[in-house]
Order: structure tokens, then sequence, then C-alpha cells
């Protein structure tokens, strides 16, 4: 996934249904009206539709937010930068993705047909 595709809950879907238990998103999030918020609300709900962890790298600059985060599979986030550069760093579990998938098995209880990747 890269930047834009955060808007569109169906290619991380697509990766979570193929396996994926960490999402990695490389991002020049623009700034603008409520963008922050936008960010921080988009990235906590991809890790939840998906139980995945969500690895987001900002842009830094005059043009973008920056705002790196780690969110975990509930969409917490466990690790997260300002809009300046810096390191972010967090541990993840296997186990805590089983612990999730078995308490909220969303992926196992679609109810409609995968998502398909052009």
């Amino acid at each position: 996934m890269t930047c834009y595709d955060l808007r569109f809950p169906d290619m991380a879907l697509a990766l979570a249904l193929q396996g994926a238990d960490v999402l990695v998103l490389p991002t020049g999030w623009t700034r603008g009206l409520l963008k922050e918020q936008q960010w921080s609300t988009l990235l906590a709900a991809r890790a939840l539709d998906t139980t995945c962890y969500m690895i987001a790298a900002g842009e830094c600059g005059n043009r973008n937010i920056g705002q790196s985060r780690i969110i975990d599979p509930l969409g917490v986030t466990i690790a997260a930068a300002a809009d300046r550069p810096a390191l972010i760093v967090a541990e993840i579990f296997r186990e805590r993705i089983d612990q999730v998938r078995e308490q909220l098995p969303l992926l196992q209880q679609r109810r409609f047909a995968p998502p398909q990747l052009l």
C-alpha cells in the first residue's frame, strides 16, 4: 500500500485475506483541513478492519504532516512521531495478532466476497 490507498479499505482487506499480518504504508500525506485527524482515524480503521499491525511512515516537511505511527491490530497507536523527522520503534507480537483475531474474528466472519485488486 502507498499513501492514498489508505482511504480505501479494499486493498488493506485483500492483503489481510491473503495472509498479511503487518501492513506497511509509506506516504506523503499533504497538509490540509483536518488532515491530521483523517490520518489518525484512517490508520486506526485499517488496523481494526484487518486486525493487522499498521506501520505508517509519514514524510515530513512544509507540505506534509509527518506523524509516522505504528498501530496495533485493535487500532491503538503504540508508537508515534510528530511532524518532524524521528525514528519510532515498537515491538510487535504474533501472539497479539492471534489474540485479537480470536476475540474479533472479522476476517472469518465476512459476509461479502473478498475485494479483487486490479
